[in-house]
């Protein structure tokens, strides 16, 4: 993946590259300067496809796995609690 450019938001990020790739289309069209913009639109074609990759899948799948992770933390830290008290209940006896 391409390193994103933190001063923008993704979501913003992916709206500039998609209207970056069809100022780059509407250019193929009007003018003669076929083979810069052939590579300017394979460019932006990527970047437009990562970063709308990167906002509907990836960043809500690294907000699911904190979840995740912090669930386990939550279920690990009861486990050791019960654990504790059935020692302790183990001594006793």
């Amino acid at each position: 993946m391409l390193t994103r450019y933190m001063g923008i938001s993704p979501r913003k990020q992916s709206y500039l590259f998609t209207f970056a790739l069809v100022l780059n289309l509407l250019g193929m069209v009007l003018t003669d300067l076929w083979l810069p913009m052939v590579v300017g639109a394979i460019i932006m074609t990527g970047l437009t496809v990562e970063a709308w990759i990167r906002v509907q899948h990836i960043i809500p799948m690294k907000k699911d796995l904190n979840d995740l992770h912090k669930q386990i933390k939550r279920i690990q830290s009861e486990l050791r609690q019960v654990e504790n008290v059935q020692n302790d209940e183990y001594l006793r006896d």
